[in-house]
């Protein structure tokens, strides 16, 4: 009855997407039999758009939603242009060209969230996978979900990619209209992560900054003005810093600068870093270099901080299936079978971990190593440590990162001795090798638990 790619969204895999569709008009452009419709209206979105080409499935799709259109490819800005919200699920086929065009006709404030083959946002073969990975950059960020269709109604074993995109407001660089909003617009937490008049400060800082700028630039064509009967004319001005390597010129160059400024100041307020993944760390930096698209508005600060919150769950469980299966692949001695398990594929996190290149020789101290700076799996330990914490509740200061490691005062450690650190013993070895050993068996079994859940596998009733 149906095509080929007809693959109804399962309940579990809408509610990870993270949106929020209360009071909003939302668009679903591959509407099929409605399923992303009926969760939309029963969260409360104001209005439901959708398009399906398939004539059955269109049939279903209009008894549920307003139905705009058969074809989406032939939806046109005007179409849409009171959309809050766009959530599909396009054909895997092309669903780089079905984003592009959701991004081209979506409203300045629209957000979209797309479902697609993972390989669709990590491989940019092709002019549309090179235009959606450069939008994705720019605008938002892609995750791996993993194969989260392979129990679905139709299923498939693919890595399913989320894309979460945000098409910022336009304004006005001159009047720097729409840069605030008033207090009574936002719901706020006293103790949230940021607080507003902070935020507000912040934006406030960047347009007085540029503001500045013009009235500097003012001055000195006024002195151009003022000397040129004297014959001395020409005179230009530039921003330096001592501590820096930068030399600004130009008013979009300092203005660039500035966001690129403010946008770390907001990642260091927040403390993002501390419960971040290293892979999530990578867009955000990503993006604070792509920055200058992104209008440094207070609306736009809360919507970033909004996209990180919302997608904390899944980091944390890509960043566990990362970190576990990587610093458990080379060492035979990790991994273990146990009767029980769904497949012979899976394998629980041992009580003892062994991982390579984290240390090196010291200095002085003949005896001595330190944790070494660089190399992957330092970042996949401290990936760990953060699931941990967010598993059980600690602060990952408390921890910090292994390379910051101290033993009263000095970074060097002896390789003939166990160090207490966080949820582990550790022991190191001139080779680079690092041995942990769980402190605590029941936080072992949890995160394994953790581990098991994400990955799809059954866990005995005792490990």
């Amino acid at each position: 009855m149906f095509d080929k790619e007809f693959y109804p969204t399962p309940l579990e895999v809408i509610q990870s997407m993270g949106f929020d569709c209360y009071d909003k008009v939302c668009l679903e452009p591959s509407s099929g039999k409605g399923d992303i419709i009926d969760y939309l209206k029963e969260n409360g979105a104001k209005e439901v758009l959708c398009v399906e080409k398939q004539y059955d499935l269109s049939i279903l799709s209009a008894a549920k939603g307003d139905l705009i259109g058969r074809d989406f490819f032939d939806i046109t800005p005007e179409q849409i242009s009171h959309v809050d919200l766009i959530i599909m699920n396009p054909p895997f086929s092309n669903a780089d060209k079905h984003i592009n065009h959701a991004w081209e006709i979506a409203p300045d404030g629209c957000e979209i969230y797309a479902l697609c083959n993972y390989e669709t946002v990590v491989n940019d073969r092709g002019w549309a996978r090179s235009t959606l990975l450069k939008t994705i950059e720019n605008y938002g960020l892609a995750i791996n979900l993993g194969d989260v269709f392979s129990v679905a109604e139709r299923k498939t074993d693919v890595n399913i990619g989320l894309v979460k995109l945000f098409k910022p407001k336009c304004t006005s660089d001159t009047d720097f209209e729409g840069f605030f909003i008033e207090d009574d617009e936002l719901e706020r937490d006293a103790d949230g992560i940021m607080r507003f008049n902070e935020v507000r400060a912040v934006v406030n800082t960047y347009v007085s900054a540029v503001k500045s700028f013009d009235k500097i630039n003012d001055l000195v064509e006024q002195l151009n003005h003022t000397t040129k009967f004297i014959g001395m004319d020409g005179i230009t001005f530039n921003f330096q810093s001592k501590s820096e390597n930068y030399n600004l010129t130009t008013k979009e160059a300092y203005s660039k600068m500035l966001q690129k400024k403010g946008w770390n100041y907001v990642i260091d307020k927040m403390g993002i870093r501390k419960f971040t993944t290293s892979e999530m760390m990578k867009d955000i930096n990503s993006f604070v270099e792509n920055q200058q698209k992104y209008p440094f508005t207070m609306k736009n600060i809360y919507h970033m901080i909004d996209m990180i919150i919302q997608t904390k769950g899944q980091q944390f469980n890509k960043a566990l299936v990362l970190s576990v299966d990587q610093l458990t692949a080379h060492v035979k001695e990790n991994r273990f079978g146990v009767e029980g398990w769904k497949t012979n594929s899976g394998h629980m996190i041992n009580k003892k971990i062994i991982i390579p290149n984290i240390f090196e020789r010291g200095w002085g101290n003949s005896n001595s190593i330190t944790v070494r700076y660089d190399g992957h799996y330092r970042e996949r330990l401290n990936d760990l440590v953060k699931v941990i914490c967010n598993i059980e509740g600690v602060n990952y200061d408390d921890i910090g990162d292994v390379y910051q490691f101290q033993v009263n005062g000095s970074r060097s450690l002896l390789t003939n001795g166990w160090y207490d650190w966080g949820f582990f013993e550790m022991k190191g070895f001139y080779k680079g090798t690092m041995h942990l050993k769980f402190k605590d068996e029941q936080v072992w079994a949890r995160l394994n638990r953790a581990y098991a859940k994400v990955k799809g596998f059954n866990l005995p009733e005792k490990i």
